[in-house]
């Protein structure tokens, strides 16, 4: 559907003083008043908004009955399909900034490198109609006009060109529309930047030649919904799309009030999505009643399988329209009881691609393998070198174009990694560089960093003897280059983290036109290796950092199957969004879904295994019994007061002493904490009161639509680095942290590591202790002295008293 020829704006592909027309708003304008709708009227999406908006329409109000379509089984798929596409579609506009779109700085384009973009994602199920692109920026104003510009294309399809303008170096807001076609699910918009400064040669590398677009700068895409397929074999489409950056958010119905009965089916299927959306985060509204507009899950017990009322003969697993949208799926999975219910959910996170080209299938139940400690697949082994080709693909590992070139290859691993004396981890390094004629020695080096900190640096090119006789050995790869450095503990995270490799190298310069190619290809073996070997599992809790980062120590096993969450009797709407969205955070963290995790209720705390890690997640008010599961933190909920506990002898020597190691607090909050918690939550980390080095993390908040915020919060990398300490209050987006709950430890070392990591935190002791063995050796020494010296004059010689011979 091409742009309206009355009101839609156009731009000159040639030129780069695209002007908008009559019917635009002057440069000065925001990006998002640019483009028109069809019927020649402005749309005004907000500019800070990727979240679809549909037009004019106005939702259905929700409803609790799913819609059947046709027949007694109620899967006319044809018909439904037919109906859809028979119906004009509303426009969904989006506006996205080059920032939205992972541009975190304005782009700086170069001589010696030209070419930089971002990608856009369209989602699969729509298909984009119109789109713009409204881009500012400047370009040098020492190029010359008549040699000099720069290109956009997307999918290597040509859009339009800036030109130069020797009165402004400025250049923007300027239009250019993009035709619908050139568009596919992922797209490619690229610059491509072209200068010169003299007519003769060019230096790439001098400091005039330079463009730089803004990071503001906007692409506006119009598109229309595709009728619905609604196949079991599609999934995990429509409700998550792997080129989406945004926040997963699938709604989760519960068409009946059952408690706690169908929540563990509803965590592994929210687990399964948090899995899948990885990074990205995810949100599972709880509703009894349909969204108005989109796709959701519905789970529960006999949920009827058509019109007719028909119930379920097994676990099942079926796609129905929504009746309140009808491009929206809603994902239904049941069964006559919970346990059937639970295998339904189970087979959907383990075997989604084997259910056939079906809408409707009843499952039968799987067969797991456990799980061991550490096993994650989200964490890297540590028992046994890791190749990168492990982690990323070898295409991943090659980069091309003008140096500098970066290659970064993330890695997760267990937070509670212990290496005797921080000695790094083993790091080898395996990399190809280009032809070392063509580019400069000196200074040609590799930087290592991690987390974008510094580690080390090797030189690309060596004229040192052996290196040379290596090279024409049989079985060597020519121009492959080995490196052994090592990653040091203290710069590693638990859970992500990042490896940037950095290529430096100069092309030789020969003079004024005679510079050669800078085209630079850096690539980094798929063989080379993480070595995580050599280390123990050894944590000192409690640490929210710990569960804040990587869900530790309850990911350390992927299944959770030590762990057990606490919820109310009966949770509420805000408590059962904040459980699914926890769930998901914890798929997330190990990538692999909660088969394994129990959920009991705080009304009845008899089923809780004295041998698991325990979540609580709760309101104050329904905490009831769960309150003594924090008896053994340094904080008593009383009511809606929570305050530090006055611990006396009774409690443990340690209590009198407490904060004896000036870990305590930050924020300069003192060690005196009494408050009423109103419009706020918490994160309260402590050991197990049933078995020493477990441990509880309770989720706390006086009102249960808090309590989601607070798991939103463990999402958020911008907040992650105020979740720490044993205590996290958070008020509005203000957060509190505290330290004052005894230390305990997970995992276990060797005898003399443990002797020596006690030594450690004992220095004022060892130092006390070593002055008075010293003492207790000099008196020692002293006496036996003077004992042998009173022996030596009281012992007679041969001779002593005979008179002296003068």
């Amino acid at each position: 559907m091409p742009l309206p020829a009355s009101g839609g704006p156009t731009g000159t592909a040639a030129s780069g003083n695209v002007a908008p027309t009559s019917d635009l708003p002057p440069p000065s304008a925001p990006a998002s008043d640019v483009m028109l709708g069809p019927s020649g009227t402005a749309a005004y999406p907000p500019s800070d908004s990727v979240l679809p908006a549909q037009g004019n329409t106005q939702p259905a109000t929700p409803s609790n009955s799913p819609s059947y379509i046709g027949g007694d089984s109620g899967y006319n798929l044809a018909t439904a399909n037919l109906s859809s596409a028979n119906v004009a579609q509303p426009e969904i506009i989006r506006t996205l900034t080059l920032r939205q779109l992972g541009l975190a700085s304005p782009m700086t384009l170069r001589g010696f490198s030209p070419l930089q973009g971002v990608d856009i994602p369209i989602p699969a199920d729509e298909i984009v109609t119109r789109a713009q692109i409204v881009i500012d920026g400047a370009m040098s104003p020492s190029l010359l006009p008549e040699a000099s510009s720069l290109t956009l294309t997307l999918n290597e399809q040509y859009v339009g060109t800036v030109l130069v303008d020797l009165k402004n170096s400025r250049f923007g807001p300027l239009v250019f529309d993009i035709d619908p076609i050139f568009f596919t699910r992922l797209n490619h918009l690229n610059f491509q930047f072209a200068g010169e400064y003299r007519r003769d040669c060019n230096d790439m590398h001098n400091g005039v030649l330079w463009a730089r677009v803004s990071n503001l700068s906007k692409v506006i895409i119009a598109t229309v919904k595709l009728p619905p397929v609604r196949k079991l074999s599609y999934l995990p489409m429509p409700f998550f799309d792997p080129n989406m950056r945004e926040v997963l958010k699938v709604p989760f119905v519960f068409p009946r009030s059952s408690g706690q009965g169908d929540l563990k089916a509803a965590g592994i299927v929210a687990s399964w999505f948090g899995k899948l959306a990885d990074f990205r985060g995810t949100s599972f509204p709880v509703s009894t009643a349909f969204p108005a507009i989109g796709n959701a899950v519905e789970i529960g017990e006999n949920i009827p399988l058509d019109r007719n009322g028909t119930l379920p003969s097994g676990p099942t697993l079926f796609e129905i329209a929504n009746p309140n949208d009808r491009n929206g799926t809603v994902l239904v999975v049941t069964g006559q009881n919970h346990k059937e219910v639970e295998i339904a959910a189970r087979v959907l996170a383990f075997s989604s691609d084997t259910l056939g080209d079906v809408p409707f299938k009843v499952v039968s139940d799987i067969t797991l393998a456990p799980r061991k400690p550490y096993d994650a697949p989200a964490f890297v082994p540590t028992d046994r070198p890791v190749k990168f080709g492990e982690l990323m693909s070898a295409m991943d590992l090659q980069q091309q174009g003008g140096a500098p070139l970066g290659i970064n290859v993330p890695f997760r691993i267990p937070p509670d990694l212990y290496r005797w004396k921080q000695h790094g981890f083993p790091l080898k390094i395996q990399a190809r560089t280009p032809v070392a004629a063509a580019f400069e020695h000196e200074g040609a080096h590799l930087d290592v960093l991690v987390n974008n900190a510094y580690v080390q640096s090797f030189p690309l090119f060596s004229d040192v003897f052996w290196k040379k006789v290596e090279g024409h050995l049989p079985g060597h790869q020519n121009g492959l280059m080995t490196f052994d450095a090592a990653l040091p503990p203290w710069l590693l995270f638990g859970g992500r983290n990042q490896l940037d490799l950095s290529f430096n190298v100069l092309p030789i310069d020969r003079g004024a036109c005679r510079r050669t190619s800078d085209d630079f290809i850096a690539e980094v073996d798929s063989t080379s290796t993480f070595d995580f070997r050599k280390s123990y599992h050894y944590a000192t809790l409690p640490d929210l950092s710990y569960f804040a980062g990587s869900a530790f120590p309850f990911s350390r096993m992927a299944d959770y199957s030590q762990t057990a969450v606490v919820l109310p009797a009966q949770p509420d709407q805000g408590v059962s969004t904040a459980f699914l969205n926890l769930m998901g955070f914890l798929g997330g963290a190990t990538q692999y879904p909660v088969v394994g995790i129990d959920v009991v209720s705080s009304s009845d705390l008899g089923g809780l295994s004295s041998s698991k890690d325990i979540i609580v997640l709760s309101t104050l008010d329904q905490l009831g019994a769960a309150k003594n599961l924090l008896s053994r933190s340094a904080y008593e909920i009383n009511g809606q007061t929570i305050r530090l506990g006055q611990k006396t002898l009774l409690d443990g020597l340690w209590y009198l002493f407490q904060d004896r190691d000036n870990a305590g607090q930050h924020n300069n909050v003192e060690s005196v904490l009494n408050a009423p918690i109103v419009n706020a939550s918490l994160l309260i980390g402590g050991e197990s009161p049933y078995t020493n080095h477990r441990s509880v993390v309770a989720l706390l908040a006086d009102r249960s639509n808090l309590l989601p915020q607070m798991v939103a919060s463990l999402l958020d990398r911008q907040k992650l680095p105020a979740v720490q300490g044993d205590l996290v209050i958070k008020n509005g987006d203000v957060f509190t942290n505290y330290r004052n709950t005894r230390r305990y430890t997970v995992g276990s070392l060797s005898l003399w590591i443990r002797l020596e990591v006690m030594l450690e935190e004992h220095v004022v002791l060892v130092i006390l202790a070593s002055l008075f063995g010293a003492g207790l050796l000099a008196v020692g020494t002293a006496r036996w002295l003077r004992a042998y010296a009173q022996r030596r004059l009281k012992r007679k010689l041969p001779g002593e008293d005979d008179p002296i011979d003068t």
